[in-house]
């Protein structure tokens, strides 16, 4: 192809620093494909180069830029364990919890990866608490806890459709005892007594319905009586 413009993104006679300014033109114009062949080069054969890390940085982010999260991780997650005092590192480590983020599935398929999410971006907090990241790591958890919370909701739901009374409070009680900050609160706990209603426990409805209004001053407002009251008296 000599002469038509055209060069062997393999060949080794190549400089590191013209194949990484090439990459680096290729990243700007994000012809992502494109700059991630250039950085993966450097990094499989000049690692041990000051171009070495760089590289790796940039080649992660070709990935995460043309979504393709996996390869992104696995890149991204080699930066934090070779290269601690990189400087790319705080990024870096903010990256793998966008990443795990969408990678994370919708709310009605496992629900595994949601929670390796938080625990990664809650870490990221405390390593960074004054990281210019830090609005988006607590938006990022928040949708995550949403996320988690109604996937116990659709579960208790099931279960109602079941008639496994049982497996839906206990489905229920997640909500309100791990992600008592969501929106999903407030159902879970009229879910909980409904569900004693239709095991004909009224008495251990009307128990659960006394100790929320003892505790909870925010949460059993006049609405919340009014649905409680129609669960308790059996009519909804």
């Amino acid at each position: 192809m000599t002469g038509c413009g055209w060069a062997n993104p393999f060949d080794d006679n190549i400089p590191y620093k013209t194949r990484f300014e090439d990459g680096l033109v290729f990243f700007e114009d994000e012809k992502y494909p494109k700059a991630a062949q250039q950085f993966d080069i450097i990094v499989d054969r000049g690692s041990h180069t000051d171009l070495g890390d760089d590289a790796l940085f940039f080649l992660a982010e070709s990935y995460f830029l043309d979504e393709d999260y996996e390869l992104a991780l696995i890149e991204y997650e080699k930066l934090v364990s070779r290269m601690g005092f990189s400087p790319y590192i705080e990024k870096t480590r903010w990256r793998i919890c966008e990443t795990l983020m969408a990678l994370s599935p919708n709310y009605y398929h496992d629900q595994e990866s949601s929670r390796k999410a938080i625990i990664e971006i809650q870490q990221f907090l405390d390593d960074y608490p004054s990281s210019t990241y830090s609005v988006g790591a607590d938006r990022l958890i928040k949708d995550l806890r949403l996320r988690l919370a109604q996937k116990n909701m659709e579960t208790g739901e099931l279960y109602v459709k079941l008639k496994a009374y049982d497996s839906a409070i206990v489905a229920y009680k997640i909500v309100i005892s791990d992600y008592y900050d969501t929106r999903y609160y407030r159902d879970a706990n009229l879910e909980v007594m409904r569900c004693l209603v239709l095991l004909n426990q009224n008495q251990e409805a009307q128990e659960f319905f006394d100790s929320l209004k003892a505790n909870s001053d925010s949460l059993v407002n006049e609405s919340f009586k009014e649905l409680a009251s129609d669960i308790l008296n059996n009519n909804s």
